[in-house]
This record gives structure tokens, sequence and C-alpha cells, in this order.
């Protein structure tokens, strides 16, 4: 959490290069001009994948049997739901890792699209979190690379894909 007046001011006088912003001081009320200098700006929704909130539910259920001593201390969330594809085929021919990593990510998440949702109706950043859609993490995502460099498949398995 930062300051927004502070913040602004060092993103006005070029201390800071550029910011990413997910937690907003005085939310669901966040600061326009803020927004407006932002590279990438979310509503709140770090935590928001499916694995983030059944971790978390987990964990709480967890804590929960270790007080209440229910014996569900290694309690974790079933079948939780999946995107509608988990496979990813990239062709790494005349890309760099950089590439095929930005790639792989944005065919799992584009912050993009939640950027351009909270820059296009700031007033319905309650609204944006409510109705988030499925999003999973990395390890649900099954890669298939063409034409791949071993040093690839390391830097993949690294960000947690599962690779083929």
């Amino acid at each position: 959490m930062v300051e927004t007046e502070a913040l602004k001011n060092a993103l006005k006088s070029d201390q800071l290069a550029g910011a990413v912003i997910d937690c907003w001081e005085n939310e669901p009320g966040i600061d326009r001009e803020l927004l407006d200098r932002a590279d990438i700006a979310t509503p709140h929704i770090a935590g928001y994948s499916k694995d983030g909130k059944a971790n978390g539910t987990a964990m709480s259920v967890q804590a929960v049997s270790r007080f209440f001593d229910l014996g569900i201390d290694n309690w974790t969330c079933k079948n939780v739901e999946l995107p509608a594809t988990t496979e990813i085929t990239i062709d790494e021919t005349s890309k760099s890792i950089e590439e095929v990593l930005k790639e792989a990510v944005l065919k799992t998440y584009d912050i993009r699209e939640d950027d351009e949702k909270l820059r296009l109706s700031p007033e319905s950043f309650e609204k944006q979190r409510g109705d988030y859609p499925v999003r999973r993490e990395f390890p649900v995502y099954h890669t298939t690379l063409l034409n791949s460099s071993p040093e690839t498949i390391k830097r993949l398995k690294t960000f947690g894909f599962k690779t083929r």
C-alpha cells in the first residue's frame, strides 16, 4: 500500500518510471489522476484467481480445524473450476525466451483487459471485482512447445507452467 499523493508526485517528477496498481487508497473511490498516470491499473483483483481463493479457503478451514480439533487439518478444495482451455501451444521459432514467456502468460491471463475495463468504468470498481471471471494460475496449464530450447522449457517451468 502506498500513499496516493506521494505516488502521484513521484510519477509526476519522474522519480518513478511507472506504476502498476491493484490496491488503491480509499477503494472503491479510486483517484482518477492516479488511474490516468498508472501504466497498468486493476480493481484490486490480486488473489482473485480460483487458486488464490481455494488456497485462502483451505488455510481458513485448516486453522479452524486446528483450533477446534476437528481433524481436517489437511483439508483442501476439490474440483476447482477450470478455464475454457488448459492447453497452450507455442511455436518458439524466431522468438526470444521473453517473447515465449509473454505469450504463455497472456494466453492464461491478459491483464490489459482488466486495465481497460477499469479505465473505461472506474465507477464500477466493485462490480468488476464481484463479477470477476474464472482465472487460474500457471500450474493448471499444459504448454506444448514447438521448436523449443531447453532453456525456454526451464524458464516456463520456473513460472509454474507444465510443459510437454
